[in-house]
């Protein structure tokens, strides 16, 4: 393999690692659950599982690539998910330049990190100018200006999930009111199709699976989580004038049952504007290596990043 990254992808209630070459493949990739832990614990599970795929390396480490979901502290090296409240001002960079031996960390929102590595190797290959999305247990963007990767000023730029969409809408897990991630994230998905009577199970996988069915409560869910998420990226689209968005995670992974309803919230959410007639939705190409893929181009794709 060669010279290689240490990988890592954060998610809400999940974190992978694994080893990534200069060829961009994945090697030895392992997930952990996040579950009910403490801050420590968690961190202990993280760094006994980099320390086994860091001995597989030999010394040939570039660094250690960090995709995060947000908010991250770009320029204090630090994470405070949403979804994980037991990491506030969460010091990732510092643990592993301790853990790993090398100063070459570098951290990116685990949206950016999709966006990052679609733009270099995937659906976004040809575009100068793209919005990424992760719509999985949280929603998350990620910008591509000019062939780069644009973070902002703390590295939250194009933070989708938690623009509101409703000001007198469902409280969010971050304390505001009426988010898009409060209607279209998988696990929002599952919990309004509940409060509406479904009970055919407990996953976004499920309620997609019933709403191929027919099932009205679940397609009516759907469609509402797919509007809200075109609501996001329309306005978004509209601040930058950019008209490519590729869209992964787990939920986009449905198959047309999502698609199908997403595309037409996406038409009819953005002839309002009056220049984003021809917005060029694809699905993200490079499916669950996305996120790890683009943390390691952190440290293997070097002077891409914009800050």
């Amino acid at each position: 393999m060669g010279k290689a990254a240490l990988a890592v992808d954060i998610g809400a209630t999940k974190i992978a690692l694994a080893i990534v070459g200069n060829d961009y493949e994945v090697a030895e990739k392992t997930e952990l659950v996040i579950g009910p832990k403490s801050s420590s614990e968690l961190w202990r599970s993280i760094s006994g599982e980099a320390e086994d795929l860091l001995a597989t390396l030999n010394g040939d480490l570039v660094g250690v690539g960090i995709g995060s979901a947000g908010p991250i502290h770009l320029e204090r090296g630090r994470i405070s998910p949403v979804n994980i409240p037991i990491w506030r001002e969460f010091p990732i960079v510092e643990k592993f330049q301790e853990l790993s031996g090398n100063n070459n960390v570098v951290l990116h929102g685990d949206a950016m990190a999709l966006a990052h590595a679609e733009h270099i190797l995937g659906a976004g290959k040809d575009c100068a100018n793209m919005l990424g999305m992760v719509v999985s247990t949280g929603v998350g963007g990620g910008l591509i200006i000019d062939n780069k990767v644009f973070t902002g000023d703390s590295g939250n730029s194009s933070f989708i999930g938690h623009q509101t969409i409703n000001f007198d809408g469902e409280l969010c897990a971050c304390g505001r009111r009426g988010c898009v991630e409060t209607y279209a994230s998988g696990p929002r998905m599952v919990a309004i199709a509940k409060e509406r009577g479904w009970n055919s199970g407990d996953s976004f996988i499920d309620l997609a699976a019933s709403a191929r069915t027919g099932d009205a409560v679940a397609l009516t869910t759907i469609d509402e989580g797919a509007r809200a998420l075109a609501i996001g990226i329309v306005n978004t689209l509209g601040n930058l004038d950019i008209h490519t968005v590729v869209v992964g995670g787990g939920v986009s992974q449905a198959g047309e049952i999502y698609w199908s309803p997403l595309r037409k919230h996406l038409t009819i959410e953005s002839k309002y504007a009056g220049f984003l007639d021809d917005i060029n939705l694809r699905p993200a190409a490079l499916d669950r290596n996305a996120g790890l893929i683009g943390a390691a181009l952190g440290v293997l794709d070097d002077g891409s990043v914009v800050k």
